[in-house]
This record gives C-alpha cells, structure tokens and sequence, in this order.
C-alpha cells in the first residue's frame, strides 16, 4: 500500500515540475482603497490576503487614504479579507493586476474566510458543506474561557459536562460517539494517543482559550481531508496569526464556583516581514459546582511567522497547558432503602437532595438520612481522589507559492500528552488501602507534504502525503506493600501510519458552482508492544503482526449560489473512518494473585482491527435576508455507521 501511494505522489510531483517549468514566475500586484458606504476612506481597516491553496497568507493595514498594496506576488487569484473598527467584516475575491476595491458596510452578517471545508481558503457563498464559523470577536464579546463553551451554540453538537470547569467533557456530533469528531489545530489533528479510544476527549476540558484566531465547525464526513476521527464533524481551531501594529490585553476576572481567571495577549509586526502573537491564560476555580471540585489550568498559545517573500514563509506554533482537577466519587445507590427501587420495569432517577449528601459527607449514618423517593446519590466528595495532566503541541509550516500554477506546503507536528490519576483511601465505596499511582502518556509525530495545483483559473488540485508515528505508554502501581499483592507494571505499544490523499475544486459558471472532490487511503504498520512487569508473559508475544486493513474514504461536495436571492443550496455525501487506538489494538489489564505472588496479564485488545467505518449524506440551503444582517440555514443529514469498535466483557459480541 505505501509503495502505491508513493507512486501517485512521484506522478504528482513530476507533473507539478512540468507545470513548474513551463509557467513563468511573473510577480503581480493587488491594489486597492478601502472605503465606507458613503465613499469616505476607512484608515487602519486590517486586511489579509490569503491564496488559494494557503501558501500566501500577508497582513498590511489601510493608509490615510484608505488605499493598500500587496507587491511581489507569484500567484493568480487570492482572496482579500477586511476588517475595520466599527464595520462588518468583508470578504473580497481578487486577481493579480485587477482593481481591488473594498466596501465596507456598518451592519450585515460578517463575511469571513473558511479553510476547514476544502482545506484551503474560501468565501462563505463558496463553501458547498456545513460549516459554523465563530471568529475571535464573539468569543470575546461572549467572553468564553473554553472550547466547549465556544461550541455550545454551533448547531448539530452536543456538549456533555460531568460538573463544571475542569471535569470530564466530550463532544457528539450529530448524534455519534465521542470519538467520532475530530479536533485540529491550523489543520492538523490534536488527540491523546494514550486514551482508550485514541481521540482528543481525555483533553477536552483543557482546551481553554487564549489566543484563537477563530474557530470552524465543520459537520459531516472530512476523513478524506482530515483522517481518522472525522466522521460527524471536524472543528478546526485555527490561530491568531498577528501582525500590524503592537497590540496587547489584560482580562482578570473572578465570581461565584471560587472562580479566578485571568488571560494576557500580545501580537505585532515588524518590518513588515515578521509577525507575532502570544497569549497565556490562568483559570482557578477553588470550589467548583458543589463546593469539592477544584480545578486549576495554566495555558499559553504562541504562533510566529516570518515571510522570506510575499510567496516564501515559515510558521511555528506552540500550544500548552497544565491542568488539575479533584475528581468526585460516582453517583451510587448504596445505603438507599430497598423499597424505593420498582421490582419491575423502568428505575426513575431522582436524586438524593444536597442537605443530605452533605450530610453524608459529614458522617451521618444511612439510618438517619431522610430517604425520601431518592433512587441515587449524585456525585459526592473524594478527598484524596485527583487528576494531573498536561499536553504541549508544536508545528513548524513551511510554505512556498512559486508560480501562479504551482505551490507546495511542509508541515511538521508533535503532540505530547501525560495524564497522571491517584486515588487514597479516603471518600466512599470502594476505595483502595494505600494511594495508587496510573500515569499514561502519549507521543504524535505528524509529518505532512502536499503540492497544490492550479493549471487554469477554475480548478485547483491538491496532493500530499502524510506520515504518523504515534507511541502510548502507561504505569499502572497499586503501591500495597504486601509484596504477594503489588502489582507494578508498564506498557509500551507504537504504530506507524502512512496516508495519501487528493482534492480537486472545481468553480464553474462565474464561480457559482462549487464542486468539490477527494478521496484518501491510510494504511497501518504496527509495532510489537513491550510489557515489564514481574512473573508475567506477554500475551500478544506469540501473534503474528501483520498490517491491519487500509482505511479508503471519498468525498464528494457541491453548492450552488443564486446571487439575485442570495440563495445556496448545497449537498455532500462521502464516507469516514476512525482507525483503532493502540490501547484497542494492544490493551490489556493486570491483577496480582496472593496465592503465588505472580502478575497475571488479562489482554483486552485485537491487533487486526479494522478502522471503524460510516457513511454520511447531507444536504441543505443557507439564505441571506434584509441585507445581509440576518442568515438562516436548514440541513438535514444521515449518517449509516458500517462498522464500529467497542469493548465487550460479556460473551455477546463476536470479535470476528
């Protein structure tokens, strides 16, 4: 499988020098004025030029006049975005040599500019999928600290928190599991290899905000672009890149849950070439929803760039957070009177009022609780019961437009992720006798290249070739002293990942047909995993590794924009996949026996997984009222799951 995807790509590339060769690198220009509705210039209106296949990304601000200028450019057709205090953002598409003139309206919808769709920048009467963008005002004007609180308002999502900041978070997307979303950064993926199911979940109360540029919410299939995970949605957190004058900000901010935060921003430019932006935010919440759940996170978020020329730059990121929570015991029935509970058909939930699971906390005997109906106790306190984690992400992006026809794009990411839980004696229930110790930790090394073609002015394609070494290790201790019950022991598991994909966009009739098609094939090496542990075998030493399935996904998008109306009606059918996590591939449990002392290994997973598979149609219409300061959209989609991996004790399931 690899050997054909390098195939297609040594094609690619020798068409891409061919199409290299025979065009002339003829630098342009794109010059305009910025003005208002009445014709008076706009000054200081930031305007951001991007090309279409994301090699050019430049930042310049109006002058006096109103007027701008972006000089020395390699490419044909860009899209221009402006932004000015006071005015509704615009969204411009513009050709070298042409007049780019820009009004700017007071009120109206936003225009923006979408790069998760296609993977590429485009307008929003462009986009032929659903896609939610909400840019960086909102997020300030709404004044959200975490990711999840920024997607509570995207249609088709669903937001599930187990007890405020800090506790256990995921999100579903149209109606699929957790894992079924993918999380990006500027495009690429964000997961915790060491999470049973290899996605971003274990880290979704950590992604707080500091420095988001915007954030888009893609809803249907995007595996074809995105790889594993982008099955219901993808959401795209794509940075604050700076530039233009220094800028920076102070928020401290503190109310009830014991809750301080406080959130530090700088950006710039200088000499026009290098531009900046940094952030570092605090959140301490000393109580929590119940008065027991502390919560601590400390985050910074930094991107740099730096434009050899207006066609040559090179980006780093770094993304990172160190976080704490107090975990809680469990909702639980023990001590409830039996005649509360049906001996037949549906058990009601209802809660044990808070007067009384704090007076269990404080020790009072089930006798002389005030029962009531209550068949369960929420969530009570676990003194010595607690979560660390941290994860630190870095990419370096080098891109290079080097003519009208042919661009090319190298990016590099590492995701480090560590989650460490303890848990004493104290608290309710089951607990154990002494502080035991879990840590898991997961390693991501992403390696991305594509060539991006635009042989004529209405198709642009693009080719590339990913490469993913992903490495999960975890220490299980129960630190009992008796040493016929300790069990102290470590995995260490890895697999390699490598995956080629295409697109081709295609604007016909004066650019309101968007037709869009891709398609990708990732295939699997793995690794033998490593087991140190005392008197055990490592169960999976004897099997026979070989390559698990290819994952092959397609995807095909189209929208149509009647400009009298401004109506567009689009459609979008592919299929997506999820490939399984190491842990499912190679997981397994450890119990010491008292009798002989000995380490007995129970293992959980299937190395031969095949991915998780689905297959996705959408369809709807968005339409633009009143001039532009209403929007209304309707889809309706269907999503068929072909195939899905779950963990199973009971005997039912058939692995096979």
């Amino acid at each position: 499988m690899t050997s054909s995807i390098f195939r297609c790509l040594t094609l690619c590339a020798l068409w891409a020098a061919l199409l290299a060769g025979s065009a002339v690198a003829q630098l342009g220009a794109v010059r305009g004025r910025v003005c208002d509705e009445q014709g008076s210039p706009v000054p200081n209106a930031t305007i951001v030029l991007q090309g279409r296949d994301a090699s050019v990304r430049l930042t310049t601000t109006s002058g006096a006049d109103g007027g701008y200028a972006f000089e020395g450019l390699a490419g044909r057709d860009y899209l221009v975005e402006v932004e000015a205090s006071g005015f509704a953002r615009a969204t411009r598409r513009v050709t070298v040599g042409d007049a780019a003139d820009i009004t700017l309206r007071i009120e109206g919808v936003a225009d923006t500019v979408v790069v998760t769709a296609a993977g590429a920048p485009q307008a929003v009467d462009e986009v032929s999928k659903a896609v939610t963008v909400i840019d960086r005002q909102e997020i300030l004007d709404r004044n959200e600290f975490a990711l999840y609180e920024i997607l509570r308002v995207a249609p088709g999502i669903q937001i599930l928190n187990n007890g405020g900041p800090g506790a256990f978070t995921q999100l579903r997307t149209r109606g699929l599991r957790p894992d079924a979303t993918a999380i990006l950064y500027d495009g690429l993926r964000f997961r915790d290899a060491s999470t049973t199911q290899g996605d971003a979940t274990s880290f979704m109360s950590n992604l707080n905000f500091a420095d988001f540029g915007r954030v888009e919410f893609l809803r249907g299939s995007g595996s074809s672009l995105y790889g594993t995970n982008a099955v219901g949605g993808v959401v795209n957190i794509v940075s604050n890149s700076g530039g233009g004058p220094t800028t920076g900000s102070l928020q401290l901010e503190g109310g009830g849950l014991g809750m301080f935060r406080g959130r530090f921003q700088l950006q710039g430019g200088l000499g026009g070439r290098f531009s900046y932006s940094f952030a570092t935010t605090h959140l301490n919440v000393t109580q929590g929803v119940n008065g027991w759940t502390p919560t601590r996170s400390t985050g910074v978020q930094g991107t740099l760039r730096y434009d050899f020329t207006p066609n040559i730059s090179l980006t780093g990121r770094v993304n990172a957070s160190d976080d704490f929570v107090a975990l809680q015991i469990s909702p639980a029935t023990t001590g409830i009177p039996a005649a509360n509970f049906p001996s037949t058909g549906v058990i009601p939930a209802r809660f044990l009022p808070a007067d009384q699971v704090r007076r269990l906390i404080a020790g009072a005997p089930a006798a002389q609780i005030a029962w009531g109906d209550t068949t369960i106790i929420p969530n009570r306190q676990d003194p010595d019961n607690r979560r660390t984690s941290d994860f630190a992400m870095g990419a370096v992006i080098f891109s290079h437009a080097i003519n009208p026809v042919v661009g090319y794009r190298v990016a590099w990411q590492r995701v480090h992720t560590a989650r460490v839980f303890q848990n004493g004696p104290g608290g309710f229930g089951f607990q154990p006798t002494t502080s035991n110790f879990l840590n898991y930790i997961g390693d991501i090394d992403t390696v991305d290249a594509r060539v991006n073609l635009q042989p004529t002015r209405w198709l642009a394609f693009t080719a590339g070739y990913e490469f993913e070494r992903e490495a999960y290790f975890d220490r299980q201790d129960n630190r009992l002293p008796d040493p016929l019950r300790r069990v102290d022991v470590q995995t260490s598991i890895s697999q390699n990942a490598h995956a080629g994909y295409f697109q081709a966009q295609f604007r016909l009739l004066d650019d309101r047909l968007q037709l869009a098609l891709s398609g990708r094939s990732q295939g699997f090496r793995l690794n033998r995993p490593t087991f140190l542990a005392t008197g055990t075998a490592n169960a999976y030493a004897n099997v026979q590794l070989k390559a698990p399935p290819t994952a092959y996904t397609g995807d095909i998008s189209a929208s149509y924009f009647v400009a009298a109306s401004k109506t567009k009606l689009r459609a979008h059918i592919g299929n997506a996949y999820r490939a399984p996590a190491l842990y499912e591939r190679f997981g397994g449990g450890f119990f010491s026996n008292p009798a002989t002392g000995l380490v007995n290994f129970t293992p959980y997973g299937d190395p031969f997984l095949a991915p998780d598979h689905y297959n996705s149609f959408d369809a709807g219409i968005d339409q633009y009222l009143f001039r532009d300061r209403l929007q209304i959209g309707l889809t309706g989609f269907y999503t068929r799951v072909i195939q899905i991996t779950a963990f199973d004790s009971s005997g039912v399931l058939n692995p096979r």
